[in-house]
């Protein structure tokens, strides 16, 4: 068979390759006969938080645009994951999936100069005051899919499914600011928090290469304008690659690694006053706003199949 680079394919084609690849192959091991499979991992994951946006702002005759782009880390700390699948019939599955993410954090930003051009007599630049923000972001996640397996052999399976998906997210922050020439500093305390379902895409990977040892792959998408997950536009996104070893017929270990991420972007709009003594203004403003929240990391765990 020739050799076929995987830089080449697309993520769309990807699935369909392996599976073209691994029916060819020898049969190794007997397909398990097993009904229910549960999964009970630990996760440990790091989050990535980003921010960015644009915007214009007037006094009625002149324009001025901003942009801004903030990115923030978070650390490391074990969380509780689960898996669980119900073999309905020889090519059909229930497959799901919880996460339950939770990590307090301190994020300072340094400040930035913003350019408004005409806007202000003379032109002179404004300085954004710097800030220091501490926060907890809570991620609750769990999806039940219906599975059919497109291509199902002696130690292959890919199979294709939707399902329902339940998110909760929460973000609080405490934040402090620095005073500039023109403002006071500021503390402020700030909640957020949306839940709701919407229905995803699923798909799924799962290879025995020999006696004991599984080999999968998973992965879901959803776009939050199909439910009532969250007024917002975007779209989440999931994978997760796993390697398990059945210790007995009915026990196992496993070991993987899982990442997913959510992007949300919104509009806004508001009106901006200058401080007291200084003769400008109002000035309304609009713009776009992006969220982008990456969560990644390995885990492991005890299987259950019965």
């Amino acid at each position: 068979m020739p050799h076929l680079p995987l830089r080449s394919l697309s993520l769309a084609a990807l699935p369909a390759a392996l599976a073209l690849a691994v029916v060819a192959m020898p049969a190794q091991a007997q397909n398990r006969d097993d009904r229910f499979v549960l999964r009970l991992s630990a996760f440990n994951p790091e989050a990535e938080l980003g921010f960015s946006g644009n915007g214009v702002v007037t006094d009625g005759t002149d324009d001025a645009t901003f942009g801004f782009s903030e990115d923030f880390d978070t650390g490391r700390e074990w969380r509780p994951r689960g898996a669980v699948g119900f073999r309905i019939s020889e090519r059909q599955a229930l497959v799901g999936n919880f996460y339950d993410y939770q990590r307090d954090e301190t994020w300072e930003y340094g400040g930035n100069v913003l350019d408004t051009g005409t806007i202000i007599p003379g032109g002179d630049p404004i300085e954004v005051p710097g800030a220091r923000i501490d926060g907890r972001l809570s991620f609750r996640l769990a999806n039940l899919n219906y599975e059919y397996a497109v291509v199902k052999n002696e130690n292959f399976e890919w199979g294709l499914g939707l399902g329902v998906t339940y998110a909760k997210l929460e973000a609080n922050a405490n934040g402090v600011s620095t005073g500039t020439d023109l403002v006071d500093p500021q503390f402020e305390n700030a909640s957020w928090q949306r839940d709701g379902f919407s229905p995803g895409l699923h798909t799924r990977l799962s290879w025995i290469p020999a006696d004991r040892w599984t080999v999968s792959l998973e992965g879901q998408y959803l776009d939050t304008r199909w439910g009532d997950f969250l007024d917002e536009r975007g779209h989440f996104e999931r994978g997760g690659l796993l390697v398990e070893y059945m210790v007995s017929d009915r026990v196992g270990i496993h070991a993987g690694y899982d990442w997913f991420r959510l992007k949300l972007s919104d509009e806004y709009r508001g009106t901006a006053r200058a401080p007291t003594g200084v003769d400008a203004g109002p000035f309304p403003y609009s713009g776009k706003v992006t969220g982008d929240l990456k969560v990644h990391g390995p885990m492991a765990g005890v299987t259950f199949r019965f």
